[in-house]
């Protein structure tokens, strides 16, 4: 009997989520990052939904992956990200919102956060940066996580620092206490970016030249960088954010990338939930 891509796809998946080592070390949390698999179903591993990229299968590699990362597919809430600093709350109520074709979105954002468990944060990269954060929470409050989005608009926009904010807004958060991994992104090897770019970046962040380098007679943005400055001048501690060093682009074998693969590429996603 012929095998339906979900079944043939898992033994492809295997132990090949991508994990950090910092927020493992919390109970209570899964998490994982999806890869671009060559040859795993209809499009490489794709878990995005956009055009021309196919629903159905994407679904299935929805459901694959989450089998992998520990967590239930159906439970998976989504934003529509529009490369901006918008912090969305997730309830037990959105879980599944987003998570099927055609099943609608918490909102329009690029961060997701919740101190419920049950809801399986769920955000979408080709090259923009995904960064996973966990409060552990202690005797006087429960832990808490966030997802976020980060592109060139979105860093500009402080999207990591207002993601922060919210979470001691809505939970009670301290940013000593938090724990962030930022996962593979676009590394400034391969991200010349044009006056627009650098100019924006300056003037929303005077004191985050680091980000910015001249290679040859381009512009090279870091958005690693910007975001672990960011999360470092909102309260975050060096030692607690993780970063996992990997480029997009240079490694387009394993990732998605709208750089170096054109805008009709596959999306992968960063993963996180308080478990039930």
């Amino acid at each position: 009997m012929r095998l339906s891509s979900l079944e043939a796809a898992l033994p492809l998946v295997e132990t090949r989520a991508l994990r950090s080592a910092l927020l493992s070390s919390v109970p209570g949390i899964a998490h994982g990052l999806t890869r671009r698999i060559p040859g795993m179903g209809r499009a490489d591993g794709n878990v995005g939904y956009g055009p021309p990229r196919d629903k159905e299968d994407a679904w299935e590699m929805r459901q694959a992956w989450a089998s992998v990362v520990g967590v239930d597919p159906a439970r998976l809430a989504t934003a529509g990200q529009v490369h901006g600093n918008a912090v969305l709350r997730v309830r037990s109520d959105d879980a599944g919102v987003g998570a099927r074709p055609d099943s609608g979105r918490v909102g329009l954002g690029d961060a997701l956060i919740s101190n419920e468990a049950g809801p399986v944060l769920f955000s979408l990269h080709a090259d923009c940066l995904p960064l996973l954060l966990v409060d552990p929470g202690d005797h006087r409050r429960g832990p808490a996580i966030a997802a976020v989005h980060a592109g060139w608009r979105g860093t500009v926009a402080d999207v990591a620092g207002e993601t922060v904010r919210a979470m001691q807004s809505a939970f009670g958060s301290r940013p000593e206490e938090l724990l962030a991994y930022i996962g593979p992104a676009i590394g400034a090897c391969c991200y010349e970016v044009g006056s627009d770019v650098a100019e924006a970046w300056q003037a929303a962040a005077p004191w985050g030249t680091q980000a910015l380098s001249r290679d040859g007679g381009g512009l090279a943005f870091d958005l690693v960088r910007a975001n672990a400055t960011q999360l470092e001048r909102v309260g975050l501690l060096p030692h607690r954010i993780e970063q996992a060093g990997v480029c997009t682009s240079c490694s387009g074998g394993a990732w998605f990338s709208h750089r170096s693969q054109g805008p009709t590429t596959g999306r992968f996603a960063a993963i996180i939930t308080l478990e039930v």
